[in-house]
């Protein structure tokens, strides 16, 4: 539970009070029950649109790893505390079977939702966080199906970018062009453990070797 969804509760558990008492007492106090209402309102929606967007995101991450327990984005109380430099993170069980929905953080989830969402970018040149919160969704997905390998989860979540922009928003064009982006600036900066030799056209990796597509 985030802290956005603690302070709701007990606000709404204050208004409550302050009703009771008040009819008790015969004498409510709309004043104040309107001050804590402004914010419990403006939390309350606020959280709505968090579980929503989460639920987006679990959407896309069930086009990869159907049956999956889909994303969770941090909330703003776990981000404190986070001390992992990762974006994302699947855990997986003793036998190698992800535990749990895919935790991706924030911040990055924040950007997933301006991608998503927001008009005032152009998506045919977003920002490289943009495109890095995209292959984030994409790279955890991957790991909901049970792959954990970080080198060949990686490169198949760069050849599912493309998808995953879509079904955020872009269009097949804008979409294409954030896949090649990430292809081209980040994935060649990635560590040792996140890159392999068989991560190329028509390698053991590729997705569509016949399609003559990369990535």
């Amino acid at each position: 539970m985030g802290i956005r969804t603690v302070a709701v509760v007990a606000l709404a558990g204050w208004v409550g009070w302050l009703l009771f008492h008040g009819v008790v007492r015969r004498k409510v106090p709309w004043v104040g029950i309107a001050v804590i209402s402004v914010p419990l309102v403006l939390l309350f929606w606020t959280e709505r649109q968090w579980i929503s967007a989460e639920r987006e995101f679990s959407a896309v991450a069930r086009s990869i790893a159907p049956g999956s327990a889909g994303v969770h984005c941090q909330r703003m109380g776990e981000a404190f505390v986070y001390a992992s430099g990762d974006l994302g993170r699947v855990q997986f069980d003793e036998n190698g079977r992800p535990d749990g929905p895919a935790m991706i953080t924030y911040e990055t989830c924040q950007r997933l939702t301006e991608y998503a969402h927001e008009s005032t970018f152009d998506r045919m040149s977003p920002s490289l966080d943009l495109v890095i919160a995209v292959h984030v969704l994409s790279h955890e997905s991957w790991h909901l199906t049970g792959d954990g390998s970080e080198a060949d989860t990686e490169c198949r979540a760069m050849q599912s970018d493309a998808a995953v922009a879509e079904r955020l928003g872009a269009t097949p064009q804008q979409a294409r062009g954030l896949a090649e982006t990430y292809a081209a600036a980040v994935y060649p900066e990635m560590s040792s453990d996140y890159r392999t030799s068989d991560c190329v056209k028509g390698g053991r990796l590729d997705l569509t070797p016949d399609d003559g597509r990369w990535p």
